[in-house]
């Protein structure tokens, strides 16, 4: 059964707003770009991607909840599903090392979602050694 892991919000902040996460609810930071500018926290259970804002020429100009990510057994399935949705199928994501899904698509009003078999982070990383 497909089950939401992952959301992502683009904020003004992405470095402040892991600090409010993190100290406020006690998520944990599995990843963060080497410019702070992407951060991607866990609950355990969930990945939460803070994202920073867009930029000017991009298509989607609000901040606020971006997407969010169920975790699949099955992407050939779901698409079978989206198809008789008659929603346009999902798109490759590119495999970049900073996206956990593999797949995007849209709901019939337009709000974007991601599809990965693999999952998100959701456990921090151990401390480095010194």
């Amino acid at each position: 059964m497909p089950s939401i892991r992952h959301l992502a919000i683009r904020c003004a902040s992405p470095a402040n707003m892991a600090d409010f996460y993190k100290s406020v609810f006690d998520m944990e930071e599995v990843w963060r770009a080497k410019d702070s500018r992407v951060v991607y926290l866990t609950d355990g259970v969930m990945n939460l991607a803070l994202l920073p804002p867009p930029s000017p020429t991009s298509e989607d100009q609000h901040g606020g909840i971006n997407h969010f990510g169920f975790l699949v057994e099955s992407i050939e399935e779901i698409q079978k599903r989206l198809e008789l949705a008659d929603v346009p199928a999902a798109t490759q994501r590119p495999q970049d090392g900073q996206r956990y899904a593999e797949f995007r698509a849209a709901d019939p009003e337009g709000n974007w979602f991601d599809l990965g078999e693999k999952g998100w982070t959701t456990e921090a990383p151990p401390p480095a050694k010194e």
